[in-house]
């Protein structure tokens, strides 16, 4: 099984000298003499000044055999700018989903870092794989020092923590809309508003947004990279409606945890806060909502009925939420 750790200081060396092995492999060929001279001289002067990486300016993860190194990324000099500088994977080991692995890697990190483009500038071997990543070309194919290569650039989406079986943090990352490993799971929440006269605050989904355009739900997302379950909740009421939440009036009613048809698996929290408003202390989020309003419990199951509300397939627990706080009223 291949493991993806951040280099360490007796990973360096090695891993260099792989991406020097594997550029003269299969790059090299294509290059002019002084591009392949260039690149050994880049590598030993790395190979020199490890405190590049021990410092953490630059990034390096490694992809792992037991303890052999079988692929490398590196980044450029994080305090200036996101850019993946080489990504080179054993010639035994290709077509093996490690390139993909330690690319997803490296995106979340720099995205992390608060990177939201990231760039690299691919030799024609690795053109179609980048394509297939989602990076686009942002200029033609240039030649530069004996080297063939083509500007390209990409934006990730939002990062996720990955959590075990047990909702702990595993210290993964993941990118929404990427494949996550099996036994992954990442946060969700649905933040549900009671204003303690039987009435619950709703909002429409945009008719732009994908999934649902036009239906009423209650705000939800997925919790950040960093996030609680709490803090994703204010957050999201706060990005989607503009309300402020007050945290000492939330409760988390359920956890429960989901399988898509896809496979993939994830942690549901719902959440009820205590909060009364005025509609136009609302502000909508441009390509999320629309449209807010005050439904009783009746009008909600009205509307799941109607096929306008997602019903007990997304909101399993909303019965018993909702006799809970009736109860209480």
């Amino acid at each position: 099984m291949i493991a993806y750790r951040k280099a360490t200081a007796n990973d360096i060396n090695p891993a260099l000298d792989l991406a020097l092995r594997i550029f003269m492999e299969y790059e090299a060929p294509e290059y002019e003499p002084e591009g392949a001279i260039n690149f050994h001289t880049q590598i030993e002067d790395k190979k020199a000044n490890p405190d590049m990486y021990l410092m953490s300016k630059r990034l390096m993860f490694v992809a792992l055999d037991n303890d052999k190194i079988v692929g490398i990324i590196e980044s450029r000099d994080i305090s200036s700018i996101g850019h993946i500088a080489m990504l080179f994977v054993d010639g035994e080991y290709h077509r093996k989903g490690i390139a993909t692995e330690l690319t997803n890697k490296m995106v979340c990190e720099l995205k992390l870092c608060g990177f939201d483009k990231i760039t690299v500038n691919s030799s024609p071997y690795g053109l179609s794989f980048y394509r297939n990543f989602g990076f686009t070309p942002t200029e033609t194919e240039q030649k530069k020092d004996g080297f063939i290569f083509t500007p390209m650039a990409y934006e990730p989406n939002e990062i996720w923590d990955v959590l075990d079986e047990h909702g702990n943090k595993t210290g993964h990352y993941a990118e929404r809309g990427r494949k996550m490993a099996n036994g992954d799971y990442h946060l969700v929440v649905h933040v549900w508003k009671h204003n303690g006269k039987g009435e619950w605050l709703i909002d429409r989904r945009s008719p732009n947004k994908d999934g649902w355009s036009g239906w009423w739900e209650t705000t939800g997302g997925s919790a950040l990279a960093g996030d609680d379950s709490l803090t994703a909740a204010l957050r999201e009421t706060k990005e989607e409606l503009g309300l402020e939440l007050d945290p000492t009036k939330g409760t988390m009613f359920c956890r429960i945890s989901k399988l898509g048809n896809d496979g993939h698996t994830w942690f549901q929290d719902a959440w009820v806060f205590e909060h009364d408003c005025l509609l136009g202390d609302v502000r909508f989020q441009e390509g999320e909502t629309c449209d807010v309003m005050w439904a009783t419990v009746d009008k909600i199951r009205k509307m799941m009925a109607e096929g306008i509300f997602p019903d007990n397939e997304v909101y399993p627990y909303f019965d018993a939420m909702v006799e809970k706080w009736r109860a209480a009223e």
